[in-house]
């Protein structure tokens, strides 16, 4: 895995939890325009579910899922910066913690620096590589699981 690849997976986490946040609400709001329907008149039935039982189970399990995915999330965010303290350049550290944690514009992670945005692009692809010798270096050391 990349530099890079590490590092967007943020992202692509905080994605994913959005998305499921979204779903949620939209459940949740449908769940509050659905009616209970408390017909009585089959003599014999198999038990089914309501429309709103079956949406709050839905509703449930989503929030559980977006839990664990947040857990996740702050797990995560402790490894990348486990990683990025490995990183001798303490510039290096602060520019792809503001841009891949953070999620920070270029513009705003050369202004919080104090240098141009020309620089903070060179200075991350030193970043980058930096992290990659750490990474592969990481793979080697790592015992193989089993």
């Amino acid at each position: 895995m990349t530099a890079k690849e590490f590092l967007n997976r943020i992202s692509q986490l905080e994605k994913e939890i959005t998305r499921m946040k979204q779903r949620c609400q939209t459940l949740r709001h449908v769940a509050m325009n659905t009616s209970v329907n408390n017909s009585n008149d089959a003599v014999q039935c198999t038990k089914e579910k309501n429309p709103l039982e079956k949406i709050l189970t839905k509703v449930i399990d989503l929030d559980r899922e977006i839990e664990k995915d947040e857990m996740a999330l702050v797990d995560l965010k402790a490894e990348i910066w486990e990683q990025l303290d490995k990183l001798a350049n303490e510039r290096h550290k602060r520019i792809l913690w503001l841009r891949y944690v953070e999620m920070k514009t270029w513009n705003v992670i050369a202004q919080k620096m104090y240098v141009s945005r020309r620089h903070i692009f060179r200075l991350h692809k030193d970043a980058i590589a930096e992290l990659n010798k750490i990474l592969k270096m990481s793979l080697y050391v790592t015992p193989m699981s089993s």
